[in-house]
């Protein structure tokens, strides 16, 4: 995950039609977006990766903001479908939770615009994010798959009673997203890089470590221990 990642340039294409002219733009956009913010994007800078015209931009999303709605969407789309393909449901209950985090983390190593994304999003209020309902709606998804396998492993005896499964959730994205998000003045802070493969593989077993010692039954954990 860098910031080369992010800035890494859309190559131009010829005789697209509409839906392939608005996923470019789209693409274009998340990493302008990323990279400056709402404020500071440009429309020039958006449309000009892409080869089409800046007017393009007005035709098909109307004004920069909803562009950056559109973009706001596709970002939060992109994690809750991959979390929508995990297949949570077969899994044992403590190995379910442990594919959610590992999933996680790996999809913010791989997308660093939606890091920066969320992190602006939230600088202005989620004020734009407010007018998306969708996201709101698959989230509620998650959370209840989520709930699901809480209750069968505490049936089973090896997940603890009495876990929120929304409170399961923010720690899940938090502990990844703290790390990642704040990777430039964390490093400098602590002196030591925070993004080679051998610390993002510390921090990946770390977290998974932590969650699962969170939310395994106390039988569980002296089985784990013997």
């Amino acid at each position: 995950m860098s910031t080369a990642t992010i800035n890494k340039p859309r190559v131009r294409r010829t005789g697209r039609n509409a839906d392939q002219a608005k996923a470019d733009l789209l693409h274009s956009a998340k990493r302008e977006f990323a990279t400056k913010g709402l404020a500071l994007a440009g429309i020039e800078g958006i449309a000009e990766p892409t080869g089409l015209n800046k007017k393009m931009i007005y035709h098909y999303f109307g004004s920069k903001e909803d562009l950056y709605v559109a973009v706001l969407e596709q970002a939060y789309m992109g994690i809750r479908r991959m979390e929508e393909a995990l297949p949570l449901e077969d899994l044992e209950p403590l190995e379910a939770i442990r594919k959610l985090v590992e999933s996680t983390w790996d999809y913010y190593v791989a997308n660093p615009e939606f890091i920066a994304l969320v992190n602006q999003e939230n600088l202005l209020g989620a004020v734009y994010l407010k007018k998306s309902g969708i996201v709101k709606r698959r989230t509620s998804v998650l959370l209840k798959r989520v709930k699901a396998i809480l209750a069968k492993g505490v049936e089973q005896g090896r997940i603890r009673p009495g876990i929120d499964p929304l409170q399961l959730n923010h720690s899940v994205a938090g502990l990844g997203f703290y790390y990642l998000n704040n990777r430039f003045t964390n490093s400098q802070i602590y002196n030591f890089d925070h993004m080679t493969q051998k610390a993002l593989s510390k921090r990946r077993a770390f977290i998974v470590d932590f969650v699962m010692r969170a939310v395994m039954s106390k039988e569980e954990i002296a089985r784990c221990e013997q």
